[in-house]
């Protein structure tokens, strides 16, 4: 039986979002191991390492957040220009990126290396990690340079047809740090005890250096190489661009995780039965990141999908791509979903012994898992919009959704309904509903095909940073790819 040109389409979108969510969806895995690991090791080395394991790690990555937001923009760019068949469009795309991303790394470290101590006592560190969170800023603020580099470049590679690439290099450098903490923490396979926290620390050195190395190799070489040129001659309105995609989502992701803590704070405040509620959701949270990884892999597959359509000028293909993203995205969280519904009670005995945490987290992981699906589409969507251009316009839904939505619901519940945990736990999951209808309410329309078009200009914001040169003249066919 002959199939239609509908559904020939949409399976050809699904093989193509899939060619790019599978190897996100390790890298996002690799990524996880290493948390793991590192939390593994510092449970054996006593309570104090664990603890600020887990707090300096919260700053690292915050002080990673322009990184990525410099990545999302990056991404969005480079798809683009990788769609319009530019090589040099990506090549100085990636340069005046890593110009960019080097220098606010740069700053960062210097101030870290200076004001250790201090950066400790502003984020609130109890005083009995204050030393040990010491030590890990001053070798952790030495990679933020390799750190940086790493994130913007696995960006770029990714949406420039090398994903593999990324997926390997990524695998590599987890290894690394993996077998770092356990030699280096613990000391395995080595004559004498190991570093202890300070090997975790350099272990993670170690892992972060290695994938900036492995990425770079990459980026000078190939088609969409990196020239000289690039970077001894910084365009001015190419780094204007990168900071018009990429502020608002850093602005963004700070505003979700800082609207995170303040939902923490809240939970720490209900009368009675806090701190079960909040073993709960620290537990809980563990078990959802499960569903996570597909869900952000693909969120980025969208991404680079959609800005390689609009960088061919393909509106409807990015539309029809996203689609099909969000598709397979719910496909695949669908089972995860009702697997964690259903067997919630069991799931919940393998992390605690405690039966109100074990009956809380129950109902934390049921209600969630409601608003499962919904978070799925939302975030894919997202990821579209985000390769589209289109961050500020997601940056404001998603502020919408996190200070608008969720934080005054779950005062109401608390302080109106006085509820208990479980009225919270509902508040985020329509506040994550909410989110999901105004992404694709937004999506629907047809502002965001055009949010990466100047409009003084006319043409696209990534054909800045093709210089002197008229975007025909950049636009080059790429050599055929290794990854098909």
């Amino acid at each position: 039986m002959r199939l239609g040109p509908h559904y020939e389409e949409l399976r050809g979108f699904l093989k193509e979002s899939w060619a790019l969510g599978w190897p996100m969806i390790l890298i996002m895995f690799f990524q996880f191991s290493i948390g793991i690991t590192d939390v593994y090791v510092a449970g054996f080395l006593g309570t104090e390492v664990l603890a600020a394991v887990g707090y300096v790690a919260q700053l690292y990555w915050t002080l990673a957040i322009l990184a990525n937001g410099i990545t999302v923009g990056a991404v969005s760019m480079v798809s683009q220009a990788y769609g319009a068949k530019s090589n040099r469009g990506v090549g100085n795309i990636t340069a005046n990126a890593l110009i960019m991303g080097v220098t606010i790394s740069g700053a960062l470290t210097i101030l870290a290396q200076l004001y250790p101590a201090a950066i400790v006592r502003l984020a609130g560190m109890p005083s009995g990690i204050q030393e040990i969170a010491e030590s890990f800023i001053k070798v952790f603020s030495l990679v933020l340079i390799p750190t940086y580099v790493m994130i913007i470049t696995g960006g770029i590679l990714r949406s420039s047809g090398r994903v593999r690439v990324t997926m390997f290099n990524s695998c590599a450098a987890a290894l690394a740090n993996v077998a770092g903490d356990l030699v280096l923490g613990l000391g395995w396979g080595l004559p004498f005890p190991g570093f202890g926290y300070m090997g975790i620390a350099w272990a993670t050195a170690i892992g972060t250096t290695f994938g900036m190395v492995l990425n770079l190799l990459h980026i000078v070489h190939g088609p969409s190489r990196v020239t000289l040129g690039a970077f001894t001659n910084p365009m001015g309105q190419c780094v204007r661009n990168l900071i018009r995609l990429g502020v608002p989502s850093a602005l963004q992701q700070t505003a979700w995780n800082a609207g995170t803590l303040v939902v923490y704070f809240l939970v720490g405040r209900l009368e009675g039965g806090q701190i079960t509620a909040l073993a709960a959701m620290t537990a809980g949270v563990r078990i959802e990141a499960i569903i996570f990884l597909p869900i952000f892999a693909l969120n980025m597959a969208a991404a680079v999908l959609t800005g390689n359509r609009l960088g061919m000028h393909d509106v409807a293909g990015a539309r029809s791509g996203a689609k099909a993203t969000a598709t397979l995205c719910l496909a695949i969280t669908f089972l995860p979903a009702l697997a964690i519904f259903v067997f919630a009670p069991v799931l919940s005995g393998l992390l605690t012994e405690d039966p109100g945490v074990l009956d809380e987290m129950t109902r934390y992981l049921r209600i969630n898992m409601i608003g499962m699906p919904f978070l799925a589409l939302g975030v894919t969507l997202s990821g579209a919009l985000q390769g589209a251009g289109d961050t500020l316009a997601t940056m404001r839904i998603i502020f919408t959704g996190m200070w608008l939505l969720r934080i005054p619901l779950i005062l109401g519940v608390m302080y109106v309904l006085r509820t208990s945990a479980t009225g919270i736990w509902w508040a985020m999951t329509i506040s994550i509903v909410l989110m999901c209808l105004m992404l694709t309410q937004r999506f629907r329309g047809d502002a965001w095909t055009k949010a990466s078009v100047d409009k003084k200009t006319n043409a696209m914001l990534w054909e800045a940073c093709l210089g002197k040169e008229s975007a025909q003249t950049g636009r080059e066919a790429p050599a055929p790819s290794k990854e098909g």
